[in-house]
């Protein structure tokens, strides 16, 4: 798949799933500007796709997810959001993530 289809299935505002044999083919088309491995949840990542930036991150249940995201300081404020609540969580404190929401939950 190009770039090109690969951004026709990720719409601004929404977040999409993607399947581990897509993972790769993904990762082909686009480049990677950042990789952060959360120690809980896989890998998290900022894809750089015909110019748009991407985060692709898996759930704690292991479904890949994609979105767009607007901006590179967005992209590092999701990460940063996430690193806080995956350390919260491995503390024991319960928390959940809303994967599907433009904000990180806490």
């Amino acid at each position: 798949m190009d770039a090109q289809s690969w951004l026709e299935r990720f719409p601004v505002g929404r977040v999409e799933t993607i399947t581990a044999a897509e993972l790769p083919e993904l990762l082909a088309v686009g480049r990677c500007l950042r990789e952060v491995d959360t120690r809980l949840a896989g890998v998290l990542r900022v894809l750089e796709l015909g110019g748009v930036l991407l985060v692709q991150e898996q759930t704690t249940r292991g479904q890949l997810l994609v979105r767009r995201i607007a901006s590179l300081e967005a992209a590092e404020g999701l990460i940063a959001g996430r690193q806080e609540i995956y350390e919260r969580m491995w503390d024991g404190c319960g928390c959940k993530v809303d994967y599907f929401s433009d904000t990180v939950a806490k």
